[in-house]
């Protein structure tokens, strides 16, 4: 093998775990290291958006900009924690769906 070509072939692999290392996990929600210092990602925007502190729950002071929701807040929060969970969340917003006309 010349010179070159050992150039190429290791250029190549150096490309190939550059790209490797730079992949997304999985389940970047479940990667988000130690509570509050990650970037949470449910796939919900409008969740990710109000889950201010990235903890996995909505409480009350994340919601203070959506009037509606804490007015709603003691109906979602159907095990009375004080906060939402994404399964309460799904919750609601299934409910809320089928009250439509």
């Amino acid at each position: 093998m010349n010179t070159t070509s050992r150039l190429l072939a290791l250029s190549a692999l150096a490309f190939s775990v550059a790209c490797f290392a730079q992949t997304s996990p999985n389940n970047p929600s479940k990667s988000t290291g130690a509570t509050g210092q990650g970037m949470a990602m449910t796939g919900d925007a409008d969740w990710d958006a109000l889950d201010s502190n990235k903890d996995g729950f909505l409480t009350k002071d994340e919601l203070t900009g959506s009037p509606a929701l804490v007015h709603n807040f003691n109906d979602i929060d159907t095990n009375k924690d004080g906060k939402i969970s994404m399964d309460e969340w799904k919750t609601y917003g299934k409910n809320k769906m089928m009250k439509k006309p």
